[in-house]
């Protein structure tokens, strides 16, 4: 026992009881076991502490903060009552009372890093960020680590970001803040990445995009590891600021090269095509067309670049990306927007669709995919592509009901994609009554049959069917909406019962439920609940 490598501080010891207690939430006996101590160490003020959150957390707040004054007056030093005022402080929600605890304290140690660091991490608390900037320099100039300055360089940003005039931030806090950080760089102590993050911030701020960019594509931009492509991701943002049209075009189409399926550049590429068609740029006879690289300025050059990647992706023994096909439509809604007649080049868009569905018509993001370029089809066109898509469905043999149903869950998907394209495009509420009727007789035997699916689930997940479920109840708000008749609400609200009591988790069917009954007369709130 005596040999430990270190002393232990006798109080330590005496306190470790009450510390114990005060975890084990035995308030009671943490109190009485304080008092015991201090009828023999008068003048252990942490016990004093410790014995005033025993009291904070039973209740009895006034006599806890009594206490706490006490030794907050005597202005302690050590770190075992610091800390326990910093816990009692936080519990009693006064985190202002923490900063004057480590202001006496810092005035006492006048050397501590570690009373500085709580004493800023204290003013950031209660948002002082005039005088973290303050403590941030002091602390910079006992302990001279980078850390240290950029807290001080930060506060500046935060009275910039919090200052009700807008000028006194652009004139004054922000310029004073690059100035600190470019000394820095000029005297090249710039080492973690999170400082040049600062920095950017503070030039984006300044709106001093130029110099921005500069930083970013500088040596300083290579320090920018954390995030993937946070570098490019910044110029390409910098780049549309400043309307840099060919440098825009072209590090999308470099970054198109080594991820086609890295979607947010695709709209950055078509962009920047569109607006060197319109300045009608065109490249330089000599040399490169602009410091990025080699610029796609015609929509054939863009068509071509499109085809290219949806070859790749279609050569590959792999699974392929969804980047490339959704690109193709998303030019052709672009080229018909503005008219171009180089939209045919990119071929039929009812066939593009059907060649979407077939290669992803069984993930769960092929409705949301698809559902926003149908307005390329012709109204002529939506039965025809519904049957296309259909032929694309791997069905079972029709039972006794006349239905054809899924036999596992990606069948099951591209079928449920399907009717929600049918919805989309109007078919269900061009349907008759008797149509309708017939399409909520199919959907709840579809729903019902996928149930099996998931018979394993949780209760906390979805069922794989559910989507037929919240289908058959639309149809059913369609017919009552058509007829008026009651009876179509009702059995809403049955079908909807049912699909809850199957996927309790399942909001859609909890939101829907409510907004039903709150129409039916015999409804109020105490009489019904969404959990089954």
């Amino acid at each position: 026992m005596a040999a430990r490598g270190h002393v232990q501080d006798p109080n330590d010891r005496r306190l470790r009881p009450i510390y114990d207690y005060l975890d084990n939430g035995n308030n009671k006996m943490a109190i009485q076991q304080a008092d015991k101590l201090l009828k023999k160490h008068k003048d252990l003020h942490c016990a004093k502490v410790l014995k005033a959150i025993g009291l904070q957390r039973t209740g009895k707040q006034d006599e806890a903060f009594t206490l706490a004054q006490e030794v907050a007056t005597l202005e302690p030093t050590d770190d075992n009552s610091l800390q326990a005022l910093t816990i009692l402080y936080r519990e009693m929600h006064r985190p202002e009372l923490v900063t004057k605890l480590y202001e006496a304290a810092v005035k006492k140690v006048p050397l501590s890093e570690e009373y500085h660091s709580h004493l800023f991490m204290a003013y950031a608390r209660v948002g002082e960020y005039k005088k973290m900037q303050q403590a941030g320099m002091a602390l910079y100039k006992i302990v001279p680590k980078n850390p240290y300055y950029f807290w001080s360089v930060m506060s500046l940003v935060m009275q910039a970001i919090s200052a009700q005039d807008e000028k006194l931030a652009q004139t004054m806090f922000l310029p004073l803040a690059e100035r600190m950080v470019e000394k820095m760089v000029k005297e090249e102590k710039i080492e973690a990445e999170a400082e040049v993050q600062l920095y950017f911030m503070i030039l984006e701020r300044l709106g001093k995009c130029v110099e921005a960019l500069n930083v970013i594509r500088g040596p300083l931009g290579e320090k920018l590891t954390s995030e993937l492509q946070s570098r490019e991701n910044k110029c390409m943002m910098l780049y549309q600021r400043l309307q840099r049209w060919p440098e825009c075009n072209a590090l999308a189409h470099k970054l198109l090269l080594k991820n086609p399926d890295d979607w947010q550049f695709y709209p950055c590429y078509f962009d920047s095509l569109f607006h060197l068609m319109d300045q009608a740029w065109s490249p330089p006879e000599e040399g490169e067309h602009c410091s990025e690289g080699s610029v796609h300025h015609t929509v054939a050059e863009v068509v071509r670049f499109v085809e290219e990647r949806i070859k790749g992706e279609d050569g590959k023994e792999s699974r392929s990306l969804r980047g490339p096909y959704l690109a193709r439509m998303e030019l052709m809604h672009r080229l018909r927007e503005r008219g171009c007649p180089e939209e045919s080049l990119l071929g039929d868009p009812l066939e593009l669709m059907v060649q979407f569905f077939k290669k992803f018509g069984d993930k769960p993001c092929c409705i949301t995919d698809l559902k926003i370029y149908l307005h390329l089809l012709s109204p002529e066109q939506h039965v025809q592509f519904v049957n296309r898509l259909s032929e694309a469905v791997p069905l079972g043999e029709q039972g006794e009901d006349g239905f054809a149903f899924p036999e596992d869950t990606k069948a099951l998907q591209r079928h449920l994609c399907v009717c929600q394209l049918s919805r989309a495009l109007g078919l269900h509420h061009s349907l008759n009554v008797d149509g309708k009727l017939l399409l909520i007789t199919e959907l709840k035997a579809h729903y019902r049959h996928g149930l099996k699916f998931g018979a394993t689930a949780l209760k906390t997940e979805l069922q794989f069917s559910d989507m037929y479920c919240l289908m058959a109840a639309h149809v059913y708000v369609d017919l009552w909406t058509d007829t008026g008749d009651e009876a179509m609400v009702w059995q809403c609200l049955g079908l909807l019962q049912e699909g809850l009591s199957h996927s309790p988790s399942n909001a859609q069917f909890k939101l829907l439920l409510l907004l039903w009954w709150t129409f039916t007369p015999a409804w109020t709130p105490s009489t019904y609940s969404t959990t089954p």
